[in-house]
């Protein structure tokens, strides 16, 4: 008869099926710098990078939902060119650009350009020392400025008469996703590209429109894989489905990831993008974390000043062993 802790592993293993992935080709170094840009997700895998003190930025634009504002947001970040007036229009009190979201408007005409020209240029400059780009693409649906002609990033609550909803076809994905790595890599010869799909569900597209959205930039982004030598495949989507299929693992919303269930996926991703120094580094970042996040409650008690003083001699022990690593001064941290 087995043991109860082999019939307890037996069960878990059959309670879920498992995604398999392969090794990348490249592997990510602890100190390696990271970009990050695309859907919400893109941001959610940044904050989990940043929780670990690792190098890395996500794009000036805010989110980017589909596969043709991406190629256009790269297009113009990596020009070199910088915005004018006539680029940027009002509404509802603020100025605002149709490639950045509604955090990057101003009431100010001028202020709102050179805040953009700046971020640009601040980016163009960090990219010159990144080796990944991470890219999470969320929807093949796009909304068409009837008066332009232009795909949208961003509606700023623009009336939807305005726009013409449209679904990309695959081959119009595979087409703008190319465009985006030939731009990319025509100024970064380096890089490579890290693609994954969104597990975010787009509800508010319907389920039907979302499900046909996705299988759209599956074969989109399958085709891009084929095609290209520096790109890599991350089945985020596929771990939320198959191996957290439970509403547990979902936002109150039901539609993002939980904070527990992108933790987890970008374990998964480490596991297959990082080096063995990336997965030893990990658990000593978190053990740090943890013990800036934890709050005392007497923090002038001698119990809280001695806690205090061994949080700044790790933190320095830290920087000393991990460079790198993006650490506050040993005095804010407490």
């Amino acid at each position: 008869m087995k043991p109860m802790n082999q019939w307890k592993q037996d069960f878990l293993n059959k309670s879920m099926s498992e995604v398999g992935i392969p090794e990348f080709r490249s592997q990510i170094k602890p100190d390696n710098s990271l970009y990050f840009a695309g859907s919400c997700f893109a941001s959610q895998l940044h904050s989990f990078w940043q929780d670990h003190f690792l190098p890395g930025r996500t794009a000036p634009f805010g989110n980017i939902y589909n596969p043709e504002s991406l190629r256009a947001a790269f297009e113009l970040l990596l020009s070199g060119r910088k915005l004018d007036e006539s680029e940027l229009f009002f509404h509802q009190d603020l100025w605002r650009h149709s490639l950045f979201d509604t955090l990057k408007s101003s009431p100010h005409k001028k202020i709102l350009l050179r805040n953009l020209n700046r971020a640009l240029g601040t980016h163009r400059e960090y990219l010159k020392g990144c080796r990944f780009m991470v890219i999470t693409v969320g929807t093949a649906w796009v909304y068409r400025d009837k008066k332009t002609g232009m795909v949208v990033n961003n509606c700023h609550k623009r009336p939807g008469s305005d726009f013409e909803r449209v679904c990309m076809t695959s081959d119009k994905i595979g087409e703008s996703l190319s465009s985006f790595c030939r731009i990319v890599s025509n100024s970064l010869p380096d890089i490579t590209f890290i693609m994954t799909l969104s597990p975010v569900r787009h509800l508010r597209d319907s389920a039907t429109e979302n499900s046909l959205s996705k299988a759209l930039l599956r074969c989109g982004l399958n085709d891009l894989c084929k095609q290209q030598e520096n790109t890599e495949y991350f089945p985020s989507y596929e771990i939320m489905m198959d191996e957290l299929r439970d509403y547990r693992w979902y936002a109150e919303d039901l539609s993002h990831p939980s904070p527990r269930a992108s933790h987890y996926i970008m374990h998964r991703f480490c596991g297959a993008a990082g080096t063995e120094e990336l997965q030893k580094y990990l658990p000593l970042a978190e053990k740090l974390k943890n013990m800036m996040d934890h709050r005392l409650r007497f923090p002038d008690s001698t119990q809280g000043i001695k806690f205090k003083e061994k949080l700044n001699r790790d933190l320095e022990g830290f920087r000393k062993v991990f460079p790198f690593a993006d650490l506050p001064d040993p005095d804010s941290s407490s």
